[in-house]
């Protein structure tokens, strides 16, 4: 009987990458303050994940076009999130209350919870209120019948059930509820109170609200008070229309999306049930949207708790590594034009990008400026660095997608910058992002022998702030192949031609999707025919079902497929159609960004770098590139750094077949891949290094 083929929902799949993360946070070989801040990136995480992905599933059973089945697809699906969310939350909370609070106070800082302070910080604590809190709060009676209030996307809220005084003595009196947003830029959400005894105490505000609910609310008894939070969907899109101008359609729609409809109402689990119907009730809430969750929420708030306890308590980063073949060339283009180099952020410095763009600016045979603005940093140095190049008399082009998710106000302030600085934006068309990461620079040198366009493809943002923190890779390349094919992609994008034939850089939609399955298809055949087959893939997500059965198809083949994968994996292994895939997850300090793909190839083993993951999203509805590397260095340099990450077994986890996630463990040596990735780019980065290509490859 024929295998029937499994897909993981990508949602779910979703979870179990951010439960890795959690699981990061409950390493106790992390440091501490470490682990708090991978608590915080787990709220994070999943506070955007119900803005964005939840929302979609909302979107659909509201939408009277969708068919039953579709929504019933939709309402299992939440059902499914809800009840993995609830599990990891309760998981979360446990935690924190019993690992993180008492550990801290181990290092002699006390983070008053639950109300529970000390006589001596009383006094203080009504003081602090008075002065510094109380001035901030506007209490709002909840009336679902007669009044109608707002609770605000992601912000914190106390729900607060009260009688009045002057019924004390009706045994019938009825209960009044009310809302106190709490102040989230005029005060900390924690709070330092005088040390005392050798030890440091903070509390939280929340805590400090409850304590003097008796100054709000002088004319009532306060029976309790909870904490809640609402989420509201984030998610839209904009269908393409003639004539619409496309910043004015995305600016109306991110104003929208303060006051879209909620889709989760996180809520403290000891509500009792009558206060909770009535708050759903008051806010149009169903009750199916409700997240159960501890006494605080809003945890991502987690990376502002200051670190009162004299030590470090946090992992200190070694600080990105200097070129010095770029630092000692008095041009980055001399250098460049001589054979390619490969980037690696955070490793290396983003100040070499930077440094490139006001050489180009400065460069007198330099021309034509083209790049891609995916999300850039507030302030960004790169956008200045190109304004700075178009006061200097070059054409600036900047293709800028104005829809990506979350920055499109900062991406419309840069564009509209830029376009007073004389810079030429063009905006993507409103039915198509623009993912790939490409500079390219044109020159018309005196010498035909020269260059005459330098080009840098990245896995990742220009972006310095995320560049710290992003683990990616970008090429320099002066390529002819590589910046003619770029030059026409660029021309593609603001209308100017319609070609869309290229040989050498893999385009979405264009021909990186049937590229792709070809060099499977081949790799499929060389192990049909028993000679050496191996593919191996490091992306973000993999979630297009047709890619998927391809692996599945090279894996029943005989192919050896390693899959690093950090996030959506849809993918199912230990089935007998994918048997020889495997399957693994890297979480340390770094975000792993970078994509790369690699093919045994008959012994040619080629190589891509690319800004694209292997969703369906990714391959069929955007603008992504993949270069090949054809120098071999860099080739041995990116396989160096690959091995690392597959032979890594005290970062790496493997996924099960029940989307498990299970640290790699074995006898030998301790491999922390992102550690050992900067004495390794050392050796690179020397001149007339002769690092060779890793044993793994040539076994």
């Amino acid at each position: 009987m024929e295998n029937v083929r499994k897909y993981f929902k990508r949602d779910i799949s979703w979870l179990s990458f951010n439960y890795r993360v959690l699981m990061e946070a409950m390493d106790k070989t992390v440091p501490l303050f470490d682990r708090i801040r991978f608590l915080s990136i787990y709220q994070s995480n999943q506070e955007e994940f119900y803005r964005v992905r939840v929302s979609e599933y909302h979107q659909i059973l509201s939408d009277p076009t969708q068919s039953e089945e579709e929504k019933e697809q939709a309402e299992c699906t939440l059902e499914s999130i809800n009840r993995e969310v609830n599990r990891q939350v309760d998981i979360f909370n446990k935690f924190f209350f019993n690992d993180i609070i008492p550990e801290l106070e181990q290092e002699g800082m006390v983070l008053y919870h639950q109300e529970k302070i000390e006589d001596f910080h009383r006094a203080e604590v009504r003081r602090f209120f008075k002065e510094e809190v109380f001035p901030f709060l506007q209490p709002v009676l909840i009336l679902k019948d007669d009044i109608v209030s707002f609770l605000r996307d992601n912000r914190l809220y106390l729900a607060i059930k009260m009688f009045k005084k002057s019924d004390r003595d009706n045994p019938d009196r009825i209960p009044f509820y009310a809302q106190i947003k709490i102040p989230f830029s005029k005060v900390p959400r924690f709070i330092k109170l005088t040390p005392y005894n050798g030890k440091n105490y903070v509390m939280f505000i929340d805590d400090m609200i409850a304590l003097n609910l008796d100054i709000v609310f002088p004319g009532f008894d306060i029976d309790s008070h909870y904490a809640i939070r609402v989420s509201r969907d984030a998610d839209f899109s904009i269908e393409p229309k003639e004539g619409v101008n496309i910043v004015d359609a995305v600016r109306k729609r991110v104003k929208k999306r303060k006051i879209g409809n909620a889709n989760r109402l996180v809520y403290d689990g000891s509500m009792s049930r009558d206060m909770l119907e009535y708050i759903c009730e008051a806010y149009d809430i169903p009750h199916g949207q409700c997240i159960r969750s501890s006494r605080y929420l809003n945890l991502e708030d987690l990376t502002k708790l200051p670190n009162l306890t004299g030590r470090v308590l946090s992992e200190a980063l070694p600080s990105p590594m200097r070129l010095p073949i770029f630092d000692n060339a008095p041009s980055m283009f001399e250098v460049i034009r001589h054979r390619d180099f490969l980037i690696h952020f955070p490793y290396q410095s983003f100040d070499y990008l930077t440094r490139f763009l006001t050489e180009a600016a400065d460069n007198p045979t330099v021309t034509d400026i083209k790049l891609t603005q995916y999300r850039v940093a507030e302030n960004s140095e790169v956008i200045n660095r190109l304004l700075y190049a178009a006061q200097r008399g070059k054409q600036v082009t900047v293709y800028v997608e104005i829809k990506a998710r979350f920055d499109e106000e900062n991406n419309i302030i840069t564009s509209e910058l830029m376009q007073q600085s004389g810079v030429r934006v063009v905006y993507s068309t409103p039915g198509l992002k623009v993912h790939a990461k490409a500079l390219l620079v044109k020159c018309a040198p005196p010498d035909p022998k020269l260059p005459r366009a330098y080009a840098f493809l990245s896995t990742g943002n220009f972006n310095e702030d995320t560049a710290r923190i992003y683990s990616d890779m970008g090429l320099f390349t002066v390529n002819r192949e590589i910046t003619r094919e770029l030059d026409k992609l660029f021309s593609i994008l603001d209308g100017s031609s319609t070609d869309r034939d290229f040989k050498t850089l893999l385009v979405a939609q264009f021909n990186m999707v049937d590229v792709l399955k070809q060099k499977i298809r081949f790799e499929m055949e060389e192990a049909r025919q028993g000679r050496k087959a191996r593919i191996i893939l490091k992306m973000n997500g993999l979630h297009d079902t047709g890619m998927i059965d391809a692996l599945y198809d090279a894996s029943e083949a005989g192919v050896r497929v390693d899959l690093l994968v950090r996030g959506i994996n849809c993918l199912v292994p230990n089935q007998p159609y994918s048997r020889n895939i495997h399957m693994t997850r890297i979480i340390d300090s770094y975000l792993e960004h970078a994509r790369i793909w690699y093919f045994y190839a008959g012994g040619r083993e080629e190589v891509y770098l690319s800004s694209a993951d292997w969703m369906r999203r990714n391959l069929n509805r955007r603008i992504e590139t993949a270069v090949p590397i054809l120098d071999q260095r860099i080739k041995n340099e990116i396989l160096s750094v690959i091995d690392l990450q597959l032979r890594d077994n005290v970062k790496a986890c493997y996924i099960d077949e029940y989307l498990g996630n299970h640290y790699v463990r074995n006898e030998g040596p301790k491999i922390r891949s992102q550690r050992l990735c900067f004495r390794l780019l050392e050796e690179y980065s020397t001149p007339d290094s002769s690092t060779g290509i890793p044993e793994i490859f040539i076994s």
